[in-house]
C-alpha cells in the first residue's frame, strides 16, 4: 500500500505541538479580540493628518465659553450701573459751578479720591454677590448697593466741602442715586450662568448626545462602505459579540476624548473663578459616563435600523426627548435626558438655575443602565440576523 490513501488522496500531516499552537491562536480570546478592535479603533484617529483637527475641536467650545463668561470684576464693574469716578466728579463739579459754588483744586482732587475708593470698594464686592440669584433679587441688591455707595461719598464729602457747597452736594447725589437706580434693569442671566448654559445646554444635552450617536452608528455601516464586514465576521466571532467588542471599544474612546474635553471646560471654568466647581466635576464626570454609555448604545442601535442614522437621532430627539421628555407624567421617564438632569440636579449651582426635580436617583440610574441594555441587545440581534445585501449597502 502506498502512503496515499484508498482515495489517492495525500494523507494529513501529522499534528505536531506547533501546528496545535499555531492553530490556537487563529481563536482569539473575547480579550484578546478587545484588544485588537481597540488598537484599530484610537490609532487612526491619533494620526498626524487627524491630530490637528481634534485639538482645534477640543479647544472651539472651552475658547467660546471663556470669551462669553465675564470675570468677576468686569461683571462687578459692569452690574453696579455707578458710571465712572471721573465723570461722576466732573459732573458734580459743573453743577456746582453752575451754582455759583465752585469747587477749588484740592477739593476736586479729594472728592475724586473719595469717589474712586467707594467705586472700587461697590465694585469689589459686587464680585462676592450670590451666583445664582433670581433677577428681582438682582435687581434690588443693584439699587441698594446704589443707594448705598453715594450715601458713602456723602459722608466723607462733609469733611471736604464747606457748608453751601455740601447742601448743594447733597441734592446733586439725591437726583443721581434716582436716576441712576432707574437704570438698572433686570439681567437675563448671572455672572456664572452663561458657564452653566454652555456646560449643561449645548454640551452635555447636545454635543455629546449627537458625537455619541454619530461615532457609534457607523461601528458596522462604515464596515460596510469599506467592505470590510465580510472581512471581520469570517473571523472565530459571533456577530452578535464583534458588535459588542466594537461598542467596548468605541465607548471607551469616547469616555476619554470626552473627559478631555469637560476637563478643559472646568479649567475655564476655574479661569473665570465659577465658584464650586470641584463639587460639581465628581458628580458631573459620572453622569457624563453613563450618558456616554447610553447614547452610544442608541447609535448603535439606530445604526443597525437605517443607513440614515442621524436623522433617525435626530427625530428620535424632538420626540421622546424634547416632547415626552417635557410631559409632566410618569411617561416622561422615557426620556434619558431626564434621568440625567435627576442626576445632575443634586449639584447646588445646577439647582439655582434650573428647575429639575431632584428625587428618584436609583429609578434614573435603572432606566439609563436598562436602556443601555436594551439597545445594545436590540442591535445585537438586529445584526445577528440581518442579511446585508452588499451593493445597496455600499451605496452612501
Amino acid at each position: 500500500m502506498s502512503e496515499y490513501g484508498n482515495s489517492g488522496d495525500p494523507a494529513p500531516p501529522p499534528s505536531t505541538p506547533e501546528t496545535r499552537a499555531r492553530s490556537l491562536t487563529l481563536r482569539p480570546s473575547f480579550l484578546l479580540a478587545l484588544r485588537g478592535i481597540w488598537l484599530f479603533t484610537w490609532r487612526p484617529q491619533l494620526t498626524w493628518q487627524r491630530l490637528p483637527l481634534g485639538v482645534l475641536m477640543l479647544l472651539a467650545l472651552p475658547v467660546l465659553v471663556y470669551l462669553t463668561t465675564p470675570s468677576p470684576q468686569r461683571w462687578g464693574s459692569r452690574q453696579g450701573s455707578l458710571g465712572t469716578p471721573a465723570n461722576q466728579m466732573g459732573a458734580f463739579g459743573s453743577r456746582l459751578a453752575r451754582s455759583k459754588l465752585p469747587l477749588r483744586p484740592e477739593q476736586s482732587s479729594q472728592l475724586l479720591t473719595i469717589c474712586q475708593e467707594e467705586f472700587a470698594r461697590a465694585q469689589g464686592g459686587a464680585g462676592r454677590e450670590p451666583e445664582t440669584e433670581s433677577g428681582e433679587t438682582s435687581v434690588k441688591r443693584q439699587k441698594a448697593q446704589i443707594k448705598a455707595t453715594y450715601e458713602r461719598i456723602q459722608t466723607r464729602a462733609q469733611t471736604v466741602l464747606d457748608e453751601a457747597q455740601f447742601e448743594r452736594f447733597q441734592s446733586l447725589v439725591k437726583q443721581e442715586v434716582l436716576r441712576r437706580q432707574n437704570t438698572v434693569r433686570e439681567p437675563f442671566w448671572g455672572r456664572t450662568a452663561p458657564f452653566y448654559h454652555w456646560l449643561t445646554d449645548l454640551y452635555f444635552f447636545i454635543i455629546l448626545p449627537l458625537q455619541c450617536v454619530k461615532a457609534s452608528g457607523g461601528l458596522i455601516r462604515d464596515e460596510l462602505q469599506a467592505d470590510t464586514l465580510s472581512f471581520l465576521v469570517t473571523r472565530p466571532l459571533s456577530r452578535a459579540r464583534l458588535l459588542v467588542l466594537k461598542y467596548l471599544t468605541q465607548t471607551a474612546w469616547l469616555q476619554l476624548v470626552l473627559l478631555a474635553q469637560t476637563l478643559l471646560l472646568f479649567a475655564v471654568g476655574a479661569l473665570r473663578q465659577i465658584p464650586s466647581l470641584g463639587a460639581l466635576l465628581p458628580l458631573f464626570l459620572a453622569a457624563q459616563f453613563l450618558a456616554v454609555l447610553t447614547w452610544s448604545a442608541l447609535g448603535v442601535f439606530l445604526g443597525q435600523v437605517a443607513k440614515r442614522y442621524m436623522a433617525v437621532a435626530l427625530v428620535y430627539g424632538f420626540i421622546v426627548e424634547l416632547g415626552i421628555g417635557r410631559i409632566p407624567t410618569n411617561i416622561n421617564t422615557l426620556s434619558m435626558m431626564r434621568h440625567l438632569k435627576t442626576l445632575l440636579s443634586h449639584n447646588p449651582a445646577l439647582q439655582g438655575i434650573y428647575d429639575w426635580s431632584a428625587t428618584g436617583v436609583p429609578l434614573a440610574l435603572g432606566a439609563l443602565l436598562l436602556a443601555t441594555a436594551l439597545f445594545l441587545t436590540l442591535a445585537a440581534l438586529l445584526f445577528t440576523f440581518k442579511e446585508y445585501h452588499q451593493t445597496a449597502e455600499m451605496q452612501k
